[in-house]
């Protein structure tokens, strides 16, 4: 039986609980920035190979320089050279010295290099004006990564150091969770799309379009249409999108008027309901459940509450379903600047803010803007009084979701 009017966290377990990951693929190296891996990634190689040098200089025994200086330099006898990638077929003995450059591979008989700013070269000798004791200017042989090493765990989000480093251990590509496909459909008689000319009592699709922003920031793949409130619309939209996405998510159309037809048409259609109403303001009309074990998340038409239970339910249910973090907003804790309180102590709402770092301190200013969707567009914060408290004082150090 669907849950009704139950409290964020109970809504948000029944929500991580409910969805699931949709596959893996594996894919290059330069195209894995910010995915998630599906599995642990093992070195399958020594890098560095060999004991390389990390000057351009001379490969030397270590014992040969010492007691050089300034104002006492020794001579050693040039046998060769060694270069990066290619390396010597000569080794070295005491009394002797090779021309080597960063990255070539270390010469049999050497233990340390000097650096070329120390040296003086006449000929084929060399004079060298420091010491070098062993394994001076040497990248030993598996010094950034052996052969077995772990390079990454499975759940890590792949960013552009770790790929290299993941190509510095002989991998070219990895296996990652697959990005969810994602449908957002707006529903109502009333809705325009963007560019559209706008008749009187008409609105543009702003929902739509801030929720595919959303999507589009967190790397998701989406599609988006409009339906007016006509059942067999509605009905022809999500019988279209279904099969082709992982996740629908819906606006408007499900509060329960005589015009919010989205319920009845979903439970037609097989949909599983979980719950349907939070107890957060504003967000309070979502509703969520399973078609064809495809999560949907209808959202309320309201433009405040369609954000926040975007931001707090269905956001965190489709980055799990990407393998990531659940949590995809950062918190902080802020000094309250004026009082904030609720209605019902029983329920969470979410505070419009704008967060400020002065020196090492964060504060954090509830908004009181003009209209609703200026405050919707200005903040950069939200303050959150949660269930069993009615007001944050000013002064507090209050808890702060950070959307920027």
């Amino acid at each position: 039986m669907m849950k009704a009017f139950i409290g964020l966290i109970e809504a948000l377990d029944l929500t991580l609980t409910n969805v699931r990951t949709v596959g893996t693929e594996i894919l290059p190296l330069d195209r894995l920035t910010g995915r998630i891996l599906s599995e642990d990634l093992i070195s399958i190689v020594d890098s560095p190979s060999v004991n390389a040098s990390l000057k351009d200089g001379y490969a030397v025994v270590s014992g040969d320089l010492s007691g050089a200086g300034a104002e006492h330099s020794i001579t050693l006898q040039i046998v060769g050279m060694a270069t990066a990638g290619k390396g010597a077929k000569e080794s070295i003995g005491s009394g002797q010295a090779m021309r080597i450059t960063t990255g070539a591979p270390l010469p049999d008989g050497a233990d340390a290099v000097i650096a070329e700013e120390f040296c003086e070269e006449t000929g084929d000798q060399v004079s060298c004006f420091n010491t070098a004791e062993p394994g001076r200017n040497i990248l030993e042989k598996g010094s950034d990564i052996f052969k077995g090493d772990l390079v990454a765990k499975q759940g890590e989000k792949l960013h552009p150091s770790l790929l290299g480093l993941a190509t510095t251990a002989g991998l070219k590509d990895a296996p990652v969770f697959r990005i969810p496909r994602v449908v957002v459909l707006a529903t109502g008689d009333e809705i325009v799309a963007p560019g559209e000319p706008l008749p009187k009592g008409k609105l543009y699709a702003s929902n739509m379009v801030e929720i595919c922003s959303w999507l589009s920031m967190f790397g998701f793949s989406y599609k988006a249409d409009i339906a007016p409130d006509m059942a067999d619309d509605i009905r022809g939209l999500i019988g279209k999108y279904k099969n082709e996405t992982d996740a629908i998510i819906t606006s408007g159309g499900i509060w329960g008027s005589e015009k919010d037809l989205l319920k009845n048409i979903l439970e037609e259609a097989g949909w599983k309901g979980i719950y349907h109403r939070v107890r957060i303001g504003p967000g309070k009309g979502i509703a969520f459940g399973l078609l064809e074990d495809k999560p949907v998340f209808c959202l309320p038409g309201g433009p405040p509450s369609n954000e926040m239970a975007f931001l707090q339910l269905a956001l965190p249910g489709l980055m799990k379903m990407k393998g990531d973090n659940p949590s995809p907003f950062p918190v902080a804790m802020a000094r309250l600047t004026m009082s904030v309180k609720k209605r019902d102590v029983s329920w969470t709402k979410f505070v419009h803010a704008r967060i400020e770092k002065r020196e090492s301190d964060y504060f954090v200013y509830p908004m009181k803007p003009k209209s609703r969707l200026q405050s919707m567009a200005n903040k950069n914060a939200l303050i959150l009084i949660p269930e069993g408290c009615e007001e944050l004082q000013e002064g507090d150090i209050v808890v702060v979701q950070l959307l920027s």
